[in-house]
Formats: structure tokens, C-alpha cells, sequence
């Protein structure tokens, strides 16, 4: 169906689609406070991080070490262990990758269908040419019957 429809350019119309809603101000600085939460947890996380695998030993980042019995040994295990996970995950997918593409090619063989005209429907024989006109020109259509399964021959 290569041909669009008539569009109504009423204003009210295209104004009913647009969703209105009233924020307060005070969810919206909940929801401000909690992101901010969430952000100086992370940075502070990283900072950990970064801190032990470097061998920093900043005063808050040491004193989180002592309150949780690690050193930086042990944080720079757990690291390398994660390293190694990604890794290994990322080398599986590739052999994963490597393997569909021997067993079932490059996917440059698909393609997707071209554009339907009205001459493809009509070929079809299953509806009417003024059927068809009807689908295309009207907003809104009601059948009776199913035009498709109920069509008189």
C-alpha cells in the first residue's frame, strides 16, 4: 500500500496525543537526592578501586580496608579474577561468533521484501479494487462481513 492516507490537521487532534503530566517539586528533588546518592556511591566505589589496585593508600579508602579486614592484595585479586572472567567470556563469544559464521555464513544472503503497490494486492485476488479504495482513503472502517473470507465470487 504505496499510497498514505489523508491526515486531519485539526489542532485539538494532534493535542490529544501529548501527554500531560503535573510534576511536584518535591518528588522531583527525591528523585534528584537519590541519583545523587547513587552517583557518590559509584565514584566512590571506582575511587576504592583505584586506590588499591594502584597502591595508593588514601586516608578514607584505608580506612574502609581496615572496617572490612582486606588489604590491597586482596582487592587486587578479586580484580584479576574479574579480569579474567571478562576475558574468558569475551574469547567465548568470539569463538561463538566464528562458529555461526562457519556453520551458517555471512547473513548478507537476507533481504527484506520490497514495497507492497496496489497491482501486488490486486494480483492476489482477495479483495475488491473498491475495497481496496475504501482502505486507503478512509480514517476509520467498519465492516459488516470480512471482506477477505466472506467475498462474494
Amino acid at each position: 500500500m504505496d499510497k498514505s492516507r489523508q491526515r486531519t490537521k485539526d489542532f485539538k487532534l494532534n493535542q490529544s496525543f501529548i501527554i500531560k503530566s503535573k510534576k511536584s517539586w518535591w518528588r522531583e528533588g527525591i528523585v534528584i537526592l537519590f541519583t545523587s546518592i547513587v552517583w557518590v556511591y559509584c565514584i566512590t566505589v571506582i575511587y576504592f578501586f583505584i586506590d588499591a589496585i594502584f597502591s595508593i593508600n588514601n586516608e578514607y579508602p584505608r580506612l574502609f580496608k581496615v572496617s572490612f579486614k582486606m588489604t590491597n592484595f586482596d582487592i587486587q585479586g578479586f580484580f584479576k579474577i574479574a579480569v579474567v572472567l571478562l576475558v574468558t567470556i569475551y574469547i567465548m563469544l568470539l569463538v561463538w561468533i566464528f562458529y555461526n559464521k562457519k556453520r551458517f555464513g555471512s547473513l548478507t544472503r537476507r533481504k527484506y521484501p520490497g514495497i507492497t503497490t496496489k497491482e501486488d494486492l490486486m494480483d492476489l485476488d482477495m479483495i475488491d479494487e473498491d475495497i481496496y479504495e475504501i482502505l486507503q482513503e478512509e480514517k476509520v472502517v467498519v465492516f459488516e462481513t470480512n471482506p477477505i473470507r466472506d467475498r462474494e465470487d
